[in-house]
């Protein structure tokens, strides 16, 4: 008789981790499909001084890799925001509202920056439902980076593209596969979780 209810607790409490993980799953594809999907084109940028002789390596270096975090976040002010929408050619102007805070918070979700660690390397993203829009946005911006740059940390820096823009050919966001493992993660943990603290009472019970 032991035997038969350890069979059917196991039976039980596999159905419960499938059962969880399966809900876990489905739930976050679906809330993936419910945000709109988009393409992104990314392009890499270099930055770099050109008068370097009086400087050791170490701290050029470093000097690049802080000009690169400072442009990372002036990507996403309002003015740099203006500049490059504006100069943006063949760009939808409809897509982005005309309401200011609107357009700075669809904005902040439409850029993305990513500096390498060691580096004056900095990675700009672009995201949009159109794949070209994506690229025209990203395109404008590099430019606009590179404009500005000497302005605000002088003529001695340059901002160059060592990749040029490139799209991708399926949807980046929402990252459906990466959601789908994460909700296969949240519904193991739930199932586990809950197979434990029912395990707890049957042993307290007993």
């Amino acid at each position: 008789m032991p035997s038969v209810l350890s069979v059917q607790h196991f039976t039980r409490a596999w159905r419960t981790l499938v059962l969880t993980t399966l809900l876990g799953t489905v739930l976050a594809l679906a809330l993936s499909f419910l945000q709109p999907l988009q393409y992104s084109s990314t392009v890499r940028l270099l930055i770099t001084q050109t008068n370097t002789a009086a400087v050791d390596p170490y701290s050029a270096l470093k000097f690049t890799e802080r000009i690169a975090g400072s442009l990372s976040e002036l990507l996403y002010s309002s003015t740099f925001a203006n500049n490059i929408l504006n100069s943006a050619k063949d760009l939808d102007q409809t897509y982005f509202p005309l309401d200011e805070y609107s357009k700075r918070k669809l904005w902040q979700k439409t850029v993305e920056t990513t500096v390498s660690p060691g580096t004056g390397i900095l990675m700009v993203s672009a995201y949009h439902p159109r794949r070209d829009q994506a690229k025209v946005i990203v395109e404008s911006a590099s430019r606009e980076l590179a404009l500005q740059a000497p302005n605000y940390f002088g003529n001695n820096v340059r901002v160059q593209i060592i990749d040029a823009p490139l799209a991708s050919r399926w949807y980046s966001r929402p990252n459906i596969p990466k959601n789908g493992l994460l909700g296969f993660g949240i519904g193991l943990c739930i199932g586990l979780a809950w197979l434990l603290t029912g395990n707890r009472r049957l042993s307290s019970g007993s």
